[in-house]
């Protein structure tokens, strides 16, 4: 009898190359270029499943690459250098395409400033290096899932990865790689080197690709002969502000103010256009190191090569750059609780190991390849969903009603979609961050509020979400909630006046707040909250009305065993075992959260 083995497959860095992002593009990009080359090792498997008897075990084949997993177990021998050969291929292709588009379109000016740079091949050079370094690739084999998944877990720990050693100015992002420019790794003596000169030539090259970038994305959308070019060009105009009859000055040396005063109302509007577009990819005063400027150009149509990667892109990032608006948005992101957690539980037993993983990967993959098409882009998008992991945005809007309202609907209706038997129920519960955002607020720190907030909302005890308000300032202020809790809560709200209007809880509970009115007691803050809070179809209060029932084991403050998916308690479990006053700040504090939370986020239209 042949016996059966098991090859798994991963590769890091991966949550390095991710974290570091200051635009949409950066997050969009790294994420992707992670799903696409796990989606090509995967596809390498699928070409050999005959020939070499193989399985894909998981991630589950959709036909499509965002949202690949970065672990992947497959059943049967798949050979090392043949994986290998797959995954850096699929990098290398990304990279080559990049540094070509480059080199294309900046032509002129490399051919103009770079003395021979290029031709001589320190530029090449560093590129190669990326190319062959930025990656460890881990593959391992044992007899059975859960032997395989130990082994991978085991190699990963034990990681030697090497970065490159590289010479030159830094990246202003990262602060640790070399700028991504055609003068990049020259071999100049010390003496001879003049930091100025780099300089001013670094900055006239990121401007030169600003342009280029716009003019792609400006090509590409005004050429689809399914849209009428002239008014496409006046939506363009409208939505970035670009008005002839007021001409903002250019940021661009090449361009003097005697110049810009000579440029028709066409060539104005050509340029402008082709600068705002060009910027949420690249700015022309960012310096990016290679991997960095290769993750913003992975996202360019103009740039992608391979079909795979073409057919996914989306239609336009417009949507959520460059806004000309006065109205915040609100951004989401979040993923699955515990669930490396799960597939250890459902992969302990070999012989059942196999069936259980594929067949929750393939669960989460449906279910993230439908949040990505169902979702209503007349109020906004998912930028990405990839099995359990998700982001998204609403559009500028004067109150986040419709985002609110989706949130309060998110568990069943989105999370548990389609499943009606609770045997097809998801078996790990979501944990969300949304942050409504200044539109004041950078883009980058709206993204890391988004990450916080998601961890925040993990941190206070799972299957919750962390509504956070981020205001131009940028302080903040956030509130947690259980998702069951979250729809009577914001529908459950009446005034003194039985309308929807939260300034009187709000103007209330700081009233009292100023006088110290809840220190060392529970009393004052549950009253409050019955006082202003009903369940919506019942009329009853949703807390007990008896100041020493809050805190009993029955109270809806902690987690109820037995109910429906054990209903989550509004406070982390961790607080039960602690003291009375823990437990009183614990719960003042949330509804002080929730006071200023909801002044922000649930007052009606009609208050």
């Amino acid at each position: 009898m042949e016996e059966t083995i098991f090859t798994a497959i991963t590769f890091s860095p991966v949550t390095e190359f991710i974290e570091k992002t200051r635009k949409l593009r950066d997050l969009y990009g790294s994420s992707f270029i992670l799903s696409y080359l796990a989606d090509s090792v995967c596809s390498k498997v699928q070409e050999h499943a005959k020939e070499l008897k193989l399985e894909l075990v998981s991630p589950v084949s959709l036909n499509i690459a965002m949202g690949t997993p970065d672990q992947i177990v497959i059943r049967g021998h798949f050979p090392e250098d043949m994986a290998r050969d797959a995954f850096f291929s699929a990098w290398s292709n990304i990279m080559d395409a990049c540094k070509v588009w480059i080199e294309n379109s900046c032509e002129a000016w490399i051919s103009e400033v770079s003395r021979g740079w290029v031709s001589n091949g320190e530029w090449n050079r560093t590129w190669q290096q990326w190319k062959t370094h930025a990656w460890e690739f881990f593959w391992v084999q044992a007899d059975s899932i859960p032997n395989v998944l130990n082994a991978l877990n085991e190699k990963e720990a034990d990681r030697d990865w090497v970065g490159i050693n590289w010479m030159g100015e830094s990246s202003t992002l990262s602060g640790a790689d070399a700028i991504a420019w055609p003068g990049l790794d020259r071999d100049i003596p010390a003496k001879q080197r003049s930091m100025s000169e780099a300089d001013t030539e670094i900055r006239s090259f990121y401007r030169t690709l600003n342009r280029k970038i716009g003019e792609a994305i400006l090509d590409d959308d005004l050429g689809d002969p399914r849209s009428d070019r002239k008014r496409r060009r006046a939506k363009l105009m409208e939505r970035y502000g670009v008005d002839p009859k007021q001409r903002e000055p250019f940021d661009i040396s090449e361009i003097d103010l005697a110049q810009q005063a000579d440029l028709s109302d066409d060539d104005y509007i050509q340029l402008k256009l082709v600068q705002k577009l060009g910027e949420p990819i690249v700015g022309e005063r960012e310096q990016l190191s290679i991997p960095e400027l290769t993750k913003r150009l992975s996202t360019l149509k103009a740039v992608a090569q391979d079909t795979r990667i073409r057919r996914e892109l989306p239609e336009s990032f417009r949507d959520v750059n460059l806004w000309t608006t006065d109205c915040p948005m609100g951004w989401f992101r979040g993923d699955g609780d515990n669930a490396g957690k799960y597939i250890r539980k459902i992969t302990s037993d070999p012989a059942t190991a196999s069936g259980n993983l594929k067949g929750f990967s393939g669960q989460m993959r449906r279910w993230a390849r439908e949040l990505m098409q169902d979702f209503d882009q007349s109020h906004g998008r998912i930028v990405f969903a990839g099995g359990d992991d998700f982001l998204g945005v609403f559009y500028p809007s004067p109150l986040p009603t419709h985002a609110i309202q989706w949130l309060c609907d998110f568990k069943e209706t989105v999370w548990h979609e389609g499943e009606t038997d609770p045997q097809q129920r998801k078996p790990v519960t979501p944990s969300v961050g949304f942050v409504w955002a200044s539109p004041q607020v950078p883009q980058r720190d709206v993204l890391q509020h988004c990450e916080q907030a998601e961890r925040v909302a993990k941190d206070s005890g799972r299957d919750r979400l962390c509504l956070r308000v981020l205001f131009a300032s940028g302080t903040h202020v956030d509130w947690t909630c259980p998702w069951w809790f979250l729809p009577k809560v914001v529908n459950g709200y009446r005034d003194r006046n039985g309308k929807q209007d939260w300034t009187h809880f709000y103007k209330d509970v700081a009233a009292l707040q100023s006088r110290h009115a809840f220190r060392d007691n529970h009393h004052i803050a549950l009253a409050l909250f019955n006082l202003f809070f009903h369940d919506p179809d019942t009329g009853a209060v949703l807390l007990p009305k008896k100041e020493e029932e809050l805190f009993d084991d029955g109270s809806p403050i902690w987690t109820q065993p037995g109910t429906s998916e054990n209903l989550t308690g509004i406070l982390n479990e961790d607080l039960k075992q602690a003291s009375l006053e823990k437990q009183q700040k614990a719960f003042n504090d949330w509804v002080i959260d929730l006071a200023e939370v909801g002044f922000q986020l649930f007052n009606s239209n009609d208050r």
